[in-house]
């Protein structure tokens, strides 16, 4: 056994038992996604502002303090599209013609029609190519061929990037425009019954999407890097000219598998031709109103945790964010009902529910930038919850140092449909084969700007097991949840049941919550993985570099637990030693506890490392350690300034130099504490 006094315990909430009782009837749960999902809740239209008012009942009735959050952004709602599939240039009547309408000041809000936000507003016809799936190698690969692609419009399917990368893949290759469509063998018929008989996505289904720039930044595309204005003080925008280089100048519109059929069948050998298309989009890029609705608990101390979700759907969106957002509601009804009977709160905590996250992260982008002084100084951690509810298989990404905390969250949740004693964390530690360690989380949702814009530590959550192919889609609804999803809503129980756990977990924890050692030695683990294009030596004198400020953290609480007469003995586990601690601290009663939380109250590290000019290229993001891979838009890639300079070695040098300085200089400023 080890002394290892690293704080990495949650501390227990007042009236905090080992394991949760039994949830509530699930009835609550599905009063609130059917109201939810009642109507329509695209960002920008009357729909959404409906459910933010629906979300704020149910705070204020639960006790919590509420701000509502209204903002200028600029959306991008389509008027008009048109979708026109000739066989051949000679035939003068269209095989296939679609023309929809929308009014985005409708009352009730009528359901959007398949759109791609952000798309330019023109109307273009040309001969069709088989673009695979949109990535810059396709077009390249196409490229090569010697397949011309100047005036052609892309036929892409989904997957493999986000939808933005494959728009601005065909920009750059000459095309006039861009299709999308769902391949039936990832989530259509031949993965089995389509809707309404099963879970997948017919043919005449469309997922719809955004196409804004996010590999560059998240939020109001008229507002890079500081917050969108209210209504009252709409506050300054980039000009009209600075604007159009920031958005896409391509014509992108999102179809059906049957009407994509149509057109593969009418090409020679991949394209281009014969087979020709028009197509149309009139969707001005103008500003509406945005209404975000967070709700606070204040707590004892100045820190506290935030979970949040969108609360905007491109049509009902019931698994899309339909159920994070009533998990999230229920977990906030328990937690106020037990702080009205007398529950104290150490750290506190908040829940958002985000408006427009659909056109491109923008309404947490926007706050977080608005609020970014008192998130940086206060904020322990983000938890996510987008997309949260599809079964009840766990899973989770997040920033490494967090692993300890969702453990002890996790044990106190019993397995669903469990005959023996096990918790979500056994389950968890068994999927992981005794080796928990997180994914990087890249981007495509509501995490982004708490973790790669403010470098603050983030957790994004999921409950999985029932697929379909719903996203996007107008069939992503309540009946799909009801019949194939998640009948009888036990993992909506379930969720909810595991965020309130996280909020009494983090609440109790303030800055605790954070194991910095757990973190230092992961990203040390992380060095060494790019090992294959960082070269051998420097990915391992970087790793050292990272163990050594892991030590220091170490050491740092040694000395505190000294000062402190404070010697547990303490069993590293999969999770550190977080269980060992959290027990011994318990024993020491809220002096001890109290103490340990003003000597956690520092910079995390990846506050003390993020880089305030930002990332080459893309000076929205800050974190060092991670950023979305630019290639495929949702995933992550390390190291990002390194890859970013690669292929020249004295600017690689020079940059990882840079890097190990202020990783040293954080270790002799944890050094010298304690």
């Amino acid at each position: 056994m080890l002394l290892i006094p690293i704080i990495l315990a949650s501390l227990p909430a007042v009236g905090a038992t080992s394991q949760e009782a039994a949830p509530p009837p699930a009835h609550r749960i599905q009063r609130l996604l059917r109201e939810l999902c009642s109507t329509a809740r695209l960002a920008g239209t009357s729909g959404s502002i409906r459910a933010a008012e629906m979300v704020r009942r149910e705070l204020l009735g639960a006790g919590f303090d509420v701000e509502w959050d209204e903002r200028l952004v600029l959306l991008s709602l389509p008027r008009k599209t048109e979708l026109a599939i000739f066989e051949g240039p000679e035939q003068k009547q269209p095989s296939v013609l679609r023309l929809r309408r929308f009014d985005g000041d409708a009352v009730p809000p009528g359901d959007v029609p398949p759109f791609h936000a952000y798309s330019q507003s023109a109307r273009v016809t040309g001969p069709v190519v088989d673009c695979g799936h949109g990535l810059y190698e396709d077009f390249e690969r196409l490229q090569a061929a010697g397949v011309e692609l100047e005036g052609t419009i892309a036929l892409c399917r989904y997957g493999r990037s986000y939808r933005g990368v494959k728009a601005a893949a065909a920009e750059a290759a000459g095309c006039l425009g861009v299709l999308m469509f769902t391949d039936p063998k990832d989530s259509g018929a031949e993965r089995g019954e389509v809707w309404p008989n099963g879970p997948w996505q017919p043919g005449w289904a469309v997922q719809r999407g955004s196409i804004a720039p996010l590999a560059a930044f998240g939020g109001d595309p008229s507002t890079p890097g500081y917050p969108s204005g209210t209504p009252e003080q709409p506050g300054p925008r980039l000009d009209a000219e600075s604007l159009a280089r920031n958005l896409p100048s391509i014509v992108s519109l999102p179809i059906g598998a049957d009407d994509a059929q149509v057109i593969l069948e009418h090409l020679d050998s991949g394209g281009p031709g014969p087979a020709q298309v028009t197509l149309e989009v009139d969707a001005p890029r103008t500003l509406r109103r945005i209404v975000n609705v967070i709700g606070h608990m204040r707590g004892t101390l100045p820190s506290f945790v935030l979970l949040g979700n969108h609360r905007d759907a491109w049509v009902r969106g019931a698994q899309d964010a339909g159920g994070g957002t009533v998990s999230l509601l229920e977990a906030s009804l328990r937690l106020g009902a037990e702080v009205k009977q007398g529950r104290v709160l150490h750290s506190g905590v908040s829940v958002a529910f985000w408006d427009a996250e659909e056109p491109g992260l923008i309404g947490s982008s926007e706050w977080a930038e608005a609020n970014a002084k008192n998130l940086s100084a206060n904020l322990s951690a983000y938890i996510n919850a987008d997309g949260l509810v599809s079964g009840t298989n766990f899973s989770a990404s997040g920033s490494p140092g967090l692993e300890g905390i969702l453990s002890d969250a996790l044990a106190r949740i019993p397995a669903p449909h469990g005959k023996n004693k096990d918790t979500l964390a056994d389950l968890w530690l068994r999927r992981a084969r005794g080796q928990v360690r997180f994914g990087l989380p890249g981007s495509g949702s509501d995490y982004s700007a708490f973790l790669h814009h403010l470098c603050l530590p983030v957790l994004d959550l999921s409950f999985s097991g029932s697929n379909g192919g719903q996203y996007h889609t107008v069939f992503d609804d309540v009946a799909l949840i009801e019949r194939f999803l998640d009948p009888g809503y036990v993992g909506h129980q379930l969720a909810a049941s595991t965020l309130k756990a996280l909020m009494e977990e983090f609440s109790a924890a303030g800055h605790l919550c954070l194991d910095q050692t757990r973190a230092a030695q992961d990203l040390a683990w992380h060095a060494r993985m790019a090992a294959d294009w960082l070269g051998e030596a420097q990915a391992e004198h970087l790793a050292q570099t990272l163990e050594a400020l892991a030590r220091a953290h170490e050491t740092s609480w040694l000395r505190w637990a000294r000062r402190m007469d404070f010697e547990p003995e303490l069993t590293p586990g999969p999770f550190g030693t977080w269980p060992d601690l959290r027990a011994a601290l318990n024993q020491h009663g809220p002096a001890l506890r109290g103490d340990a939380i003003r000597h956690a109250d520092r910079p995390s590290l990846y506050k003390a490392m993020g880089r305030n000019e930002g990332l080459p290229g893309r000076e929205w993001y800050r974190n060092i350690f991670w950023a979305p891979d630019p290639s495929n838009g949702y995933g992550s890639h390390t190291w990002p300034s390194l890859r970013e300079v690669r292929d020249n070695p004295e600017a690689l040098a020079a940059e990882l130099s840079s890097i190990e300085a202020a990783v040293q200089t954080l270790t002799q400023q944890w050094s010298s504490q304690g």
